[in-house]
């Protein structure tokens, strides 16, 4: 549901609680308290909807964007990281076996040196 519906059904609604108020401040006064307190709780309600509404409508875009910048997935980022890997068990053997100690390292840029 989008913000200009959202925000089209709580105008009617509110049209509709304020001709009500002056229908019944008319007819019936001392039940304008009530039906006042009903809209303001109704109004209310809707509101809170209609700004989750509109997040959740922000966070749909912003993981759309995010799919199409990552094509949904990361297959070329892995792909690239499995071939630097392989070059370096290649090259480096031990490289390997000190990452899986000490935590990562960065030869990518020495590898991709003896690639070109």
């Amino acid at each position: 549901m989008n913000k200009q519906t959202v925000f089209l059904i709580i105008s009617i609604l509110a049209g509709l609680g304020l001709v009500g108020v002056v229908l019944l401040l008319l007819f019936k006064p001392d039940a304008t308290a009530t039906l006042t307190n009903f809209l303001f709780t109704l109004l209310s309600l809707l509101a809170g909807f209609g700004g989750l509404a509109a997040m959740q409508a922000q966070q749909n875009k912003e993981i759309a964007t995010i799919k199409t910048n990552t094509n949904g997935t990361l297959s070329r980022k892995d792909e690239e990281i499995a071939e630097l890997r392989t070059l370096l068990a290649k090259h480096a053997p031990q490289a390997l076996v000190d990452a899986a100690e000490t935590g990562p390292i960065n030869v990518s840029g020495m590898l991709r040196r003896d690639l070109e």
